[in-house]
């Protein structure tokens, strides 16, 4: 696979910034866009549009972004000499049906019952003959498309978001979130940096390049929470860059990303501006901020705060902290998802000619659904 060998070719070196140089001067996206109609539809001028997850999956687009991802990064194949049926339902199926459940925050029991009792939701999602899969059979497919499939979901959707010039990716944030752990013995979790006002955090670290004009998300990164923020900076940009050929012209975050290996990455290879945060202590305690750097920082945080608001977004109404699951893999996965749920909510709103709704799960999608 063609994506596949260049990624592994600039990856085998040893230096991480020549790394994700080369992988910033391709020039275009690595990764050929998915190919979706994605023209608006009749407008619902009602106070909620309060779509159904067969209407999501159809205005979405997810069928066509989920063979896309699948056949961009095929999950491996099981054993030849593998005893018992064959496998009847597709990974594609697999995917759309965690998506739904992302979406409307089901377990995996609602999720199953949901697509058994809606035939027209269960043919969205490429169940055939109205045949569902059960749910022990659901979890563990899910658990062995590991990360790829996933993390390509998500990839696609902002293809489409920004193919309706929805995101632009001109004006970047950085930043990051914790994510406690759910299992005290999770064996990928780690301790976070102690904090003043919250203490230390056992869990997963999500770093997320945010675009501000949008406020959606168009790459992330998940480590254990002991993972330094300035070090996916660089990842993170690179990553975006290659895979949609962002031309990005500013990129702002906070103080702990002012290193100057970001910097020099910023100016030298993405030809682009930053405004990030200085910590005057670097300077030693006697150091004190003059009136014209607080007026600055002033004008200039309050552009920098919408990924602020979008992590508390995230959180509270797409279910980003409420998850029950143990590993890195699992953490990606429902990263990727809950994410693919903001800008598929996002695209939903835009479609339907409803774009101050972009932001509100609980007005585009029908979280209470007739049984």
């Amino acid at each position: 696979m063609e994506v596949e060998l260049v990624i592994e070719s600039t990856t085998t070196r040893r230096d991480p910034m020549t790394n994700c140089t080369a992988l910033s001067n391709t020039g275009t996206s690595l990764l050929s866009p998915v190919t979706t109609s994605l023209e608006n539809l009749p407008a619902r001028l009602g106070k909620r549009l309060w779509v159904t997850p067969a209407e999501f999956l159809q205005t979405t687009c997810a069928m066509q972004v989920a063979r896309w991802a699948v056949n961009l990064f095929p999950p491996s194949l099981p054993d030849s000499h593998r005893r018992g049926r064959k496998r009847r339902y597709s990974d594609e199926s697999i995917l759309l049906v965690a998506y739904i459940q992302s979406a409307w925050q089901m377990s995996y029991e609602m999720v199953v019952d949901y697509f058994r009792s809606h035939p027209e939701a269960a043919k969205q999602a490429g169940f055939e003959d109205g045949q569902v899969i059960s749910v022990g059979q659901y979890w563990e497919r899910r658990r062995t498309l590991g990360i790829w499939v996933f993390w390509l979901f998500f990839v696609g959707m902002v293809w489409q978001l920004y193919r309706r010039k929805i995101i632009h990716g001109v004006d970047v944030v950085l930043d990051s979130t914790t994510l406690q752990a759910w299992y005290p013995r999770d064996p990928d979790a780690g301790w976070s940096f102690p904090k003043r006002w919250k203490g230390s955090i056992w869990g997963y670290k999500v770093h997320t390049l945010l675009c501000r004009w949008s406020e959606l998300p168009i790459m992330f990164l998940v480590t254990p929470a002991n993972f330094y923020d300035s070090l996916a900076a660089i990842p993170l940009l690179a990553l975006a860059v290659a895979c949609f050929g962002f031309r990005i012209a500013i990129v702002r975050a906070d103080a702990a990303y002012f290193t100057y290996a970001l910097l020099n990455y910023i100016r030298v290879v993405l030809h682009a501006g930053f405004m990030i945060d200085y910590n005057l202590r670097r300077k030693g305690k006697t150091a004190l901020a003059t009136l014209p750097f607080i007026r600055q920082w002033r004008f200039h945080a309050r552009f920098r705060m919408v990924i602020e608001r979008h992590f508390a977004w995230a959180k509270r109404y797409f279910g980003l902290e409420a998850a029950r699951w143990s590993g890195l893999v699992a953490a990606y996965q429902h990263t990727a998802l809950v994410y693919s749920v903001m800008l598929g909510v996002a695209l939903t709103a835009y479609r339907f000619q409803r774009p101050e709704l972009a932001g509100s799960r609980m007005k585009v999608l029908a979280i209470h659904m007739p049984a």
